[in-house]
């Protein structure tokens, strides 16, 4: 590291010009980049996701946007001409393959021996008393909760986007205005609408991230460089950091415009997280470089020292915050790996500026003045008072310090027990926010509006219109219906159900034809009234058909877990002669997530093993290595222990946090027990190495947490669930770790649990 250090300072000028250069074209590289982002970057190495895009180009597509409107007679004359304007207007936007509405619904009845399909909306304009007509439609088993609200004050408006894997989640947001003020336009009242669908799901998910950046970004500078000057109390401490982790920002995200040519949405994130990690290591070398000025060593000696000995801790430190952050990139999708990527080389990039251009700051600007001046010494004096009380709680009662910490992992243990994981975008908006507003509307007013696609399938044309077929199918929709999981479901049985009823009322309720003929005689009876209708149900061979199975619960994972349910209804139910295959988006994504969970989990111990090898390495002692880890383990067990007592069940997101605080966290183990080994090898003696790693490391690790913490606290004020856990859950185990670093490792050293003897090289240290 001194060589290194030795080579930048007397190269300085051409280190100076080569940054300048490449942070030139990294900006103008950045500046082509876009946040674009789709459906397809997320699922796009799903088999399933594969299959539906087949399925959708011939039936429905779920990619919808839902809209209810509150209406005291949504079947009045002025009504019906409000919604007939609004859903022309919707059909006329860009992308839209179809709008289905309380238009679309008929009467099924039986005249003189024809069946009669009167459109609703029709006998309304021509004089039908429309409360009247209202409590009909709700009858109808097809309409009541899908089509027109439960107690008849209201109806809603599906709008179904064509299928297109590419299309650009950027656009939503506005997608969503142009639909909602094609009501407004129309006579209806903004306060009365609410919405629902993947569509604005995602673009609130869209305007929460644009706000985040727009927001976050500043506050997070802002946070970050006051506190450096509270601590320092000077500013070219602010100044050398400041620019350290924009040069850092510039060149990952130039980095990943290059790779990539876009920003999604988990990339958008990145700069924030670049920015809090660079300030770590220029922090320990700033604090260095003064403690070193201060014992007397002159100018060009403490840049050496503080290089030297600090880096090397700053090189192992950022490589296990590397891991941490690679480790994304082992979850199996594509936006999980690109932003892994990213942040492991923004790592990389501000260990590598940290350490060049460091030194050759501090080398061409003039010698600072002493640190133990003026308000700059009540600081450090008050570092001093709570580094001494923690050295001598953590070395004069090590057992206590021990049980406590042992008390803390069984009770974290306990909790973690009740953590349950779940993955619903709906839910990690604020309560408050207008989606998760609308949703408590639509949970009270209509059937669930997330559903699962059922595709049932014969291996030959016609085969699902024999009777036997037929009869087996509305036994697999009943069974599907009667699961607690599900709140209806709907196929095209219901139809010629309904029909038959119609011709043999004597028949009974649940009454099915009983020739194939007649199946497709009332099929072809409601193609001829709405072939597009139809062919959302049933295909024009009669070999497949589509079943909406509309779910209570919105999370993925439910929609995984009711599909489950699904299947094993259809084994009691279907045999053999058809088979159904499990389709949906919500349904894909839930399979996906329980993918990815898997993923981040195996992430979580990859992680946790190569750390453990690196601090094996840099203490260059096996035991020593797995020892340094019950510090870090700890906090993670008490953040999963907090989590599932104070949440049960959280989203997904949260293990990202996991991944986050084990690379974080593990730095300030490194820096305290490389200082405390170097120490040791220098005077032999336990005490004053331990004394002097507090007064070193401990100085920086408390500086360098407090910058953290209160980089990551801005995070803390967004609505958005997985960008406010990173301001509240993850300071929270940042502090633990680093009471863990301060008290729980130097009690462990005290009982002897770390053995380090002097070696015959400085350095050299081995294993008692």
């Amino acid at each position: 590291m001194e060589t290194y250090i030795r080579f930048v300072l007397r190269r300085r000028w051409y280190v100076i010009a080569a940054v300048l250069i490449i942070t030139a074209a990294a900006a103008a590289e950045m500046s082509r980049g876009v946040i674009a982002s789709s459906i397809g970057d997320f699922l796009e190495e799903s088999d399933q996701y594969a299959s539906y895009l087949e399925h959708t180009r011939e039936f429905a597509n779920d990619e919808v946007m839902v809209i209810a409107y509150e209406e005291p007679d949504p079947l009045s004359a002025e009504s019906i001409n409000k919604l007939r304007g609004a859903v022309d207007a919707l059909a006329g936007l860009p992308g839209v393959r179809r709008v289905r509405s309380i238009l679309d619904a008929r009467k099924i009845e039986v005249k003189d021996g024809a069946v009669s399909m009167d459109s609703y909306a029709e006998r309304s304009l021509a004089g039908g008393d429309g409360a009247a007509l209202a409590a009909e439609l709700r009858s109808d088993p097809l309409a009541e909760g899908l089509l027109i609200a439960k107690d008849g004050r209201g109806a809603l408006v599906v709008v179904e986007l064509s299928p297109d894997k590419d299309r650009r989640t950027e656009n939503y947001p506005d997608f969503v205005e142009q639909a909602l003020g094609a009501f407004t336009e129309h006579g209806f009242a903004r306060a009365s609408l609410h919405r629902t669908g993947m569509i604005p799901v995602l673009a609130e998910v869209m305007r929460q991230s644009a706000v985040n950046i727009k927001r976050l970004f500043p506050l997070v500078c802002a946070a970050l460089l006051l506190t450096i000057f509270v601590m320092f109390r000077r500013l070219w401490p602010v100044a050398i950091t400041g620019l350290i982790a924009l040069l850092s920002v510039i060149w990952s995200m130039g980095f990943a415009v290059l790779l990539f040519h876009q920003i999604n949405l988990l990339m958008a994130m990145v700069p924030m997280f670049i920015l809090i990690i660079s300030f770590s290591d220029v922090v320990h070398l700033c604090s260095s470089y003064l403690l070193e000025l201060s014992r007397g060593e002159a100018k060009e000696n403490a840049i050496l020292k503080s290089g030297t000995e600090v880096g090397a801790a700053c090189f192992y430190t950022s490589v296990t915050t590397f891991i941490g952050f690679i480790s994304l990139a082992t979850v199996p999708t594509p936006i999980s790996r690109q932003a892994g990527l990213v942040l492991g080389f923004g790592t990389a990039v501000a260990l590598f500026l940290a350490l060049t251009l460091t030194p050759v700051l501090f080398s061409v600007m003039k010698e600072p003045k002493p640190w133990r001046l003026g308000a700059t010494a009540r600081v450090q004096d008050a570092l001093d008072a709570l580094l001494g009380f923690l050295e001598r709680l953590a070395t004069g009662r090590p057992r206590l310090i021990v049980a406590a910490f042992t008390v803390l992992t069984a009770l974290s243990v306990a909790g973690l027990m009740r953590f349950e994981l779940e993955t619903d975008f709906v839910q990690r908006f604020a309560a408050d926010n207008q989606l998760m507003v609308d949703e408590r509307f639509f949970s009270e007013h209509f059937a669930g509006t997330s559903y699962l696609d059922l595709y049932l399938e014969s291996p030959e044309p016609g085969g699902l219109l024999t009777p036997e077929a037929f009869s087996r199918i509305a036994a697999f929709e009943k069974a599907v219906t009667d699961l607690p999981d599900v709140d209806k479901a709907v196929s095209a049985v219901d139809l010629v159900a309904a029909a038959h009823r119609g011709f043999h009322p004597e028949a009974g309720p649940d009454a099915l034809p009983d020739t194939q003929k007649q199946i497709a005689q009332y099929l072809y009876l409601f193609e001829m009234d709405d072939e597009e209708a139809l062919a959302a149900m049933i295909d024009s061979e009669r070999r497949t058909m589509r079943m909406a199975a509309h779910i209570k619960e919105d999370g993925f994972m439910a929609a995984d877990r009711a599909g489950q349910k699904v299947l094993e209804a259809a084994a009691r139910t279907l045999g053999g002669g058809v088979k159904v295959e499990i389709s949906g988006l919500q349904y894909i994504f839930g399979s996906e997530f329980n993918r990815v969970m898997a993923g981040q989990k195996r992430a979580l111990v990859l992680a946790f093993l190569m750390i453990s090898l690196m601090m094996a390495v840099a203490l260059r002692s096996i035991s020593a290595g797995m020892w340094s880890m019950i510090p870090n383990i700890i906090p993670l067990l008490m953040l999963g222990g907090y989590i599932g007592f104070s949440y049960g069940k959280i989203d997904t997101d949260a293990i990202i946090v996991f991944l986050v605080a084990i690379g974080i966290g593990v730095d300030d183990t490194i820096h305290y027990l490389m200082r405390f080994k170097l120490e040791l090898a220098r005077t032999g003696d336990r005490g004053k190495a331990l004394a002097a790693a507090y007064h070193y490391s401990g100085r920086a690790m408390i500086i360098t947490s407090v910058i953290l913490i209160v980089g990551f606290a801005p995070f803390a004020v967004s609505d958005y669930f997985t960008t406010h856990i990173m301001g509240t859950l993850l300071p929270g185990c940042l502090l633990a770790a680093l009471l863990a670093d301060l008290l729980l490792v130097p009690a462990m050293i005290t009982l002897g649990l770390f053995k380090f003897r002097e070696p015959r090289g400085l350095g050299d240290l081995e294993e008692r």
